[in-house]
């Protein structure tokens, strides 16, 4: 494992996305975006449509357990932490991540294209790359730099103000789409780290291709293609396999 966490500083110790200044304090950051997390648990709960099926629950916890034991063994900082995945119907996107280590899945998306073990595990190590790449907490401080901390003077209003602009949203797309790229690359790490197949679990970009064939071949605002992610995923696993490879009993 810690030729994995050399491999990938090695890796990605010079790439990511240019850091801007962090206009608010960390904590109050995180804690802004964890209460639009429990807003959406909240809303979930009032319109009944937290996932209740065991099966596909107890799954996507084990997964999580996997993927955060990962994350922890590459980054010390999450060495303590506990990560949730929480399954809510028609979420309204496939997954999102949040400060405070908690993932956000649309149940629909994962029965929808019949994601197995490994494919979810990729889009749970993707989206812990976004938790510990602080890709949340850089829209709040693109927030603070296009309209002045005087407009956003705390990371809540910060948050609010990006959420009820699609103006910013558009002006942010392009560091939205390097930090996809940055979470393909990271999560491909982490992906590796928990042992599940990769093989298998590049299943998912055909999936997403097809999605994105019926859909006029458009990806994701802030996604390159499903053939252009699965090129960035599994060159890095190819790059950490020549470098570590793995025993027959290490692979699920």
């Amino acid at each position: 494992m810690r030729l994995v966490v050399a491999v990938m500083l090695m890796l990605f110790g010079n790439m990511g996305i240019a850091q801007m200044p962090a206009p608010y304090p960390e904590a109050e950051a995180a804690a802004a975006w964890r209460a639009l997390a429990a807003g959406y648990v909240r809303k979930a709960l009032k319109e009944q449509k937290l996932d209740r099926d065991p099966v596909l629950n107890a799954r996507a916890d084990a997964i999580m357990a996997s993927v955060g034991a990962a994350v922890a063994a590459i980054d010390p900082r999450y060495a303590e932490s506990t990560w949730r995945v929480i399954l809510i119907e028609g979420f309204g996107r496939g997954a999102a991540a949040f400060p405070g280590e908690t993932i956000i899945v649309d149940s629909n998306f994962v029965r929808r294209l019949a994601l197995d073990d490994h494919e979810l595990a990729l889009i749970l190590a993707h989206e812990a790359a976004h938790v510990i790449s602080g890709h949340a907490l850089a829209k709040l401080s693109f927030m603070a730099e296009i309209l002045g901390m005087d407009k956003v003077p705390t990371a809540r209003t910060a948050l609010l103000e990006f959420l009820a602009g699609d103006s910013y949203a558009e002006v942010f797309r392009p560091k939205a789409r390097m930090q996809e790229r940055e979470a393909d690359s990271i999560g491909a790490a982490i992906f590796y780290a928990t042992g599940y197949d990769a093989l298998r679990a590049m299943r998912l970009f055909d999936k997403l291709s097809a999605v994105e064939a019926r859909t006029a071949g458009q990806a994701a605002d802030t996604h390159d293609s499903a053939l252009a992610r699965k090129q960035i995923v599994a060159t890095v696993i190819a790059d950490l396999q020549q470098t570590k490879p793995r025993s027959g009993a290490a692979q699920r």
